[in-house]
């Protein structure tokens, strides 16, 4: 049972450290290391990577031991692409099944959305994980309703691996301010506010309580798109590594 329980806190450990981009994409994880770092015999953090290799978040090669998972520009699109289908689905099973528990906790996820600042060029790192959580927050309180488990459990999947790039590409302060220095047409900061602004969660949120499934579906699909051409273009103009392709 002790066994058990310090894998389980060191896997949320390793993943929370993943996450939050204190373990770099691509970085090494040594079990050696990790293990004298954690204060931990190898056995445990072994079985902690293989869950999170499990989760995709790490990854194995033959005599090369195990890596943070890289990020790409393929990648991304297809975490968006996959949320755009998933959430859109979840979206409406929720308006369908949503009872008045749910439309009061979505409404507080909102109130607490609202009270963040939108994150950009010269945020604070505790002002972006403020702004990160109650974001996740509201998205899974929209589709908290739904009655299928296995998908609300993919939309959180995607939502964590969607956190990671969030923090890869938001946390660049370096690279951001670069780009919004150097972007004379606003262009970059407009998007970003356009996807991430409240504006664009309380159309999603007073289309769910009104129960109006054809308005929210579009508004899904729409604030989806618009948040994955805001990410990619932040990332491909800051010149993060891995997303210096064309889309």
């Amino acid at each position: 049972m002790a066994e058990s329980i310090k894998s389980e806190n060191l896997y949320t450990a390793l993943r929370s450290r993943i996450l939050n981009g204190d373990l770099q994409p691509g970085q090494s994880l040594r079990l050696r290391a990790l293990a004298a770092e954690l204060g931990s015999s190898a056995t445990p953090v072994r079985e902690a990577l293989n869950r999170l290799q499990a989760e995709s978040f790490v990854t194995t090669e033959a005599n090369k031991g195990f890596r943070v998972a890289i990020v790409t520009l393929e990648e991304l699109q297809d975490l968006e692409a996959a949320r755009s289908v998933i959430e859109t689905q979840l979206l409406i099973s929720s308006i369908d099944n949503g009872n008045r528990d749910w439309e009061a906790n979505l409404v507080g996820a909102h109130y607490r959305l609202s009270t963040c600042d939108v994150p950009n060029s010269f945020s604070q790192f505790e002002a972006i994980d403020i702004w990160d959580i109650a974001h996740t927050e509201f998205h899974m309180a929209l589709i908290a309703g739904a009655s299928s488990k296995w998908l609300l459990n993919f939309a959180q999947q995607l939502h964590a691996q969607l956190h990671r790039y969030r923090r890869h590409i938001i946390l660049r302060i370096d690279h951001l301010t670069r780009v919004a220095q150097e972007n004379s047409d606003k262009s970059l900061g407009n998007l970003s506010r356009e996807a991430l602004g409240i504006d664009a969660h309380t159309a999603l949120m007073e289309a769910a309580l009104a129960r109006d499934k054809v308005k929210a579906e579009a508004l899904m699909l729409d604030h989806v798109r618009l948040a994955k051409d805001a990410f990619l273009k932040l990332a491909k103009a800051s010149g993060i590594a891995g997303f210096d392709t064309a889309a």
